[in-house]
């Protein structure tokens, strides 16, 4: 069984021959875990861009927090996922 590390480390060109090799368990574990880490990446993303402040100066913790679960409303959702629970201030 692949980690979510190998998996991340995949050429794109792989992709198909990789997921032939897994059983549907695999795969779905696989998806689950792959999701989970693109929430809490794109979260913490927009949380430092608020803080690190391009042109406007750090917007403080409360806005990026805010801003941080925008970003995971709108990743869960392109994922098909309805409910998404915010972290607070």
């Amino acid at each position: 069984m692949l980690t979510t590390d190998d998996l991340l480390r995949l050429a794109p060109i792989s992709w198909q021959e990789t997921a032939d090799k897994m059983g549907p368990q695999e795969r779905n574990e696989a998806r689950q875990a792959l999701e989970a880490i693109s929430a809490r990446a794109g979260m913490l993303a927009a949380y430092l861009d608020e803080r690190h402040g391009s042109g406007c100066g750090d917007q403080g913790h409360a806005k990026a927090l805010r801003q941080a679960n925008r970003t995971q409303r709108a990743i869960r959702k392109a994922f098909g996922y309805q409910i998404t629970h915010d972290l607070s201030v």
